[in-house]
C-alpha cells in the first residue's frame, strides 16, 4: 500500500509544482512485477488527475500567478508555455497529448486548458495523456531489465534503471536551459 500512496503523491507533486516525472518512481515500483507496477500506474494517474484538476482551477483562478510560478520551475521555459498556449489554441484538447512527446510538462497544460475547455473533457483527455506512458513504463521496465540483466538482484536492477534516470534527466535539463 504504501508504493501506491507513493505513486499518487508522485502524480500529484508532478502535475503541480514537482519537476521529476512519476514514471522514474514506476520503473523502480514496476521491477517488482508489472501487476505490482500497474496497480501503481493507476494510483499515479489519480494523483496526476488530483494535480492537473488543481492546475487547472488555479490557472483559472489567476493565470498570471500560476505563469509565473512555473516560470521558476526547472526546465519550464517561457517559450514552452507559449507554445503551450499556442497549441491548445490552433488543436484544442488533443494538443494535451503530445506534450509529453515534446518534453512540455502537463501542469503547464493543465494551468491552460481552462482557456478552451470544461474540467469534465480535459481531465478525460488527461487519461489516456498521462496513463499510456504510466503503462508503457510498467510493462517496458521488467521487459528490458529481464532482457539485459537477467540474473542481477533487484538492488542492481534499481541501480541500472535509476542511471538510466540520471542520463535522461542529465541531458533534458540542459536541453531545457532557461
Amino acid at each position: 500500500m504504501a508504493i501506491n500512496l507513493i505513486a499518487f503523491f508522485w502524480g500529484l507533486a508532478e502535475a503541480t509544482l514537482f519537476f521529476i516525472v512519476p514514471d522514474v518512481g514506476l520503473s523502480v515500483i514496476a521491477l517488482k512485477g508489472t501487476d505490482i507496477g500497474l496497480t501503481a500506474c493507476l494510483y499515479a494517474l489519480a494523483g496526476a488527475l488530483t494535480g492537473g484538476t488543481i492546475m487547472f482551477y488555479w490557472g483559472q483562478a489567476n493565470i498570471e500567478k500560476v505563469t509565473h510560478i512555473l516560470n521558476m520551475i526547472p526546465a519550464i521555459r517561457t517559450k514552452d508555455i507559449e507554445k503551450v498556449r499556442s497549441d491548445l489554441k490552433k488543436s484544442g484538447i488533443p494538443a494535451i497529448l503530445f506534450g509529453p512527446i515534446l518534453g512540455i510538462p502537463y501542469k503547464i497544460y493543465a494551468a491552460h486548458a481552462h482557456l478552451i475547455t470544461s474540467i469534465f473533457y480535459f481531465l478525460l483527455i488527461s487519461i489516456p495523456a498521462r496513463g499510456v506512458r504510466f503503462v508503457l513504463v510498467a510493462f517496458a521496465i521488467p521487459y528490458i531489465t529481464g532482457k539485459f540483466l537477467p540474473n542481477a538482484p533487484y538492488l542492481v536492477q534499481v541501480q541500472a534503471v535509476l542511471i538510466l534516470w540520471i542520463f535522461f534527466y542529465s541531458i533534458y535539463f540542459i536541453a531545457k536551459r532557461k
